[in-house]
C-alpha cells in the first residue's frame, strides 16, 4: 500500500494567529466567507513526495535520520520574511497564498533532500518549476474574486522544524500526520 507524503516547515502558533486575523479582515473587504485550510494544517512545503511505497518510506526515514549530512549549516532554524498576501499560484486565481522570500539556505535544504531522495532511488515527481516558497491558505474551488487581495506584509518568521508529513485525504480536506520531526537550532543553540 502506498502512502501520500511531503516533506514541510510547520508553522508557529503566534504566526497563525497573525493568519487567522489576515483571514477574517480579508474575508470583511471581499464580503463573503471563505473556505479557509484549517490553521493546524498550514506548512510551507518543502517537496511535495506523492504516492510512496512502505519501502521508500523506509529509505526517507534513514534519509531524516542521517541528517544533516555532514552539514552544519543545514541544522540552523530559518529566520524567513512573508512577503505578501496575492492569489497563487502566479498569474491564476486559483489558491490564495503567502508568498515567503526565496532564502539562499531554504534552498539549498531542498536540494540537499532532492540529492538524498535520488541517492536511495525514491520514486517521485520532482517539480518542474523553479522553487516558490508559499503558504497556500485556501483553494477557490470555482469561486472568483474581482476584487485586488495583494496586500504587502513584510512579517519575519521562524520556521524551527522539517517534518515528514502523512497527507490523508479526507471528503471535509486533507488531514495532516506528522511521521518524522527535525529539530532545528536557534543561533544561540549552536554556540
Amino acid at each position: 500500500m502506498k502512502t501520500r507524503l511531503f516533506i514541510g516547515l510547520p508553522l508557529t502558533s503566534g504566526l497563525k494567529k497573525k493568519i487567522a486575523f489576515l483571514e477574517e479582515d480579508l474575508e470583511k473587504e471581499i464580503g463573503y466567507k471563505i473556505n479557509w485550510i484549517k490553521l493546524e494544517n498550514l506548512h510551507l512545503t518543502l517537496i511535495f513526495l506523492g504516492y510512496v511505497t512502505f519501502d521508500d518510506f523506509l529509505k526517507i526515514e534513514e534519509i531524516f535520520k542521517t541528517f544533516p549530512w555532514g552539514k552544519k549549516n543545514l541544522m540552523k532554524e530559518f529566520h524567513l520574511k512573508i512577503k505578501k498576501i496575492d492569489f497563487g499560484p502566479p498569474g491564476k486565481n486559483s489558491m490564495i497564498w503567502l508568498y515567503v522570500e526565496k532564502e539562499k539556505r531554504l534552498e539549498e535544504v531542498k536540494k540537499e533532500f532532492e540529492k538524498r531522495l535520488e541517492e536511495y532511488k525514491i520514486n517521485y515527481k520532482r517539480e518542474e518549476r523553479d522553487f516558490l516558497p508559499h503558504i497556500n491558505l485556501c483553494r477557490l474551488k470555482g469561486k472568483k474574486i474581482n476584487k485586488e487581495i495583494k496586500k504587502e506584509l513584510n512579517w519575519g518568521v521562524v520556521f524551527e522544524e522539517i517534518i515528514l508529513y502523512k497527507s490523508i485525504l479526507e471528503k471535509d480536506g486533507a488531514k495532516y500526520e506528522e511521521k518524522i520531526k527535525i529539530k532545528l537550532f536557534s543561533d544561540s543553540d549552536m554556540l
